[in-house]
């Protein structure tokens, strides 16, 4: 006799500072597939944001919402972690406050575990959610597909992104959760790394989706970039053996390295698709890939001379 096995429980993590509005869209969107469903909780974790929009949004989410609320500004990581100590279900997956998922986001979360039951961790992938009156920026940024993915470097798996990403939480809770002084913006470099090490079973599923809001400033958008290359080299310094540190700027940093680095974007972007064949259309594209990349190599060196060169650490 054939004796289905039960569904996982799902504790949905999601930190929130300063997006109160983006917290309500994603919380209406998690609503049906919540509403009634045994095994799903949903952990707020507000890091020390003292917008009075969040009372009334919680208010109207009351009875299916757990509202956690952080004295001070520690960063995303510290309120990963603060919701991942209140959760109960089988797996963490979290999401953050300016992504909204489609309506099938935990039950096609559902369907991929029934598929293989020993999986430690699956990785998601983010689209474009394009504001209702776009301006010229935000519209680069969705051509130039400027919104995190899950990254490979020779077909090796490097960061699986926290904005849409399920962790078994015996695994997370061994691993000790995400760590929060490689923050900002590489903390989930540093999971997956983690995770590999320990040898966790995790895999990319691309239909596994959330969108990302894409509404940005030129100064917010550089800002993040600059602060994903400090990220990722307090990160590298905690790996044993950087799969991908010959991607990143070299100690020293010869002209002809910059060249190779222009021609590399530049290949990246004709690859962006057919509208962008023709060379003047490519430029904007071209330049912004340029600028973005350059900006992440500046926070890189800048956090590699705040830090000078130290002994590698563990992972751990």
């Amino acid at each position: 006799m054939f004796i289905p096995r039960p569904e996982p429980s799902f504790s949905i993590v999601i930190p929130t500072f300063g997006r109160p509005r983006g917290l309500a869209r994603l919380l209406n969107s998690l609503a049906p597939q919540i509403a009634g469903r045994l095994g799903r909780e949903v952990i707020v974790v507000n890091d020390g944001s003292e917008e009075s929009a969040y009372d009334a949004i919680l208010n109207r989410h009351r009875g299916w919402v757990t509202y956690i609320v952080s004295e001070k500004n520690r960063g995303p990581s510290a309120a990963r972690n603060s919701g991942a100590k209140a959760a109960s279900g089988d797996f963490l997956v979290f999401i953050d406050d300016d992504c909204a998922p489609p309506m099938d986001w935990l039950d096609r979360l559902t369907r991929l575990l029934a598929l293989d039951s020993n999986l430690d961790a699956i990785g998601g992938t983010t689209r474009p959610l394009e504001s209702q009156h776009p301006d010229w920026f935000e519209k680069l940024l969705i051509e130039g597909g400027c919104h995190p993915n899950p990254v490979f470097y020779e077909d090796q798996l490097i960061v699986m992104v926290s904005a849409c990403l399920a962790v078994r939480r015996t695994v997370f809770d061994t691993l000790g959760g995400f760590v929060e002084k490689v923050t900002p913006l590489a903390e989930d470099r540093n999971l997956t790394t983690r995770l590999r090490v320990a040898g966790a079973k995790c895999t990319i599923e691309p239909s596994w989706f959330v969108y990302h809001d894409m509404s940005s400033t030129p100064k917010q958008h550089f800002r993040r970039y600059f602060n994903y290359g400090r990220g990722v080299k307090k990160a590298i310094a905690l790996e044993a053996v950087p799969l991908d540190r010959t991607y990143w700027p070299p100690a020293r940093r010869p002209l002809s390295y910059w060249v190779s680095r222009a021609r590399h974007r530049l290949r990246e972007t004709k690859a962006l698709g057919p509208k962008r064949h023709r060379t003047l259309d490519r430029l904007p594209l071209v330049a912004l890939a340029a600028a973005t990349n350059l900006t992440m190599d500046l926070g890189f060196i800048y956090a590699e001379r705040k830090a000078p060169a130290r002994a590698k650490v563990s992972t751990h």
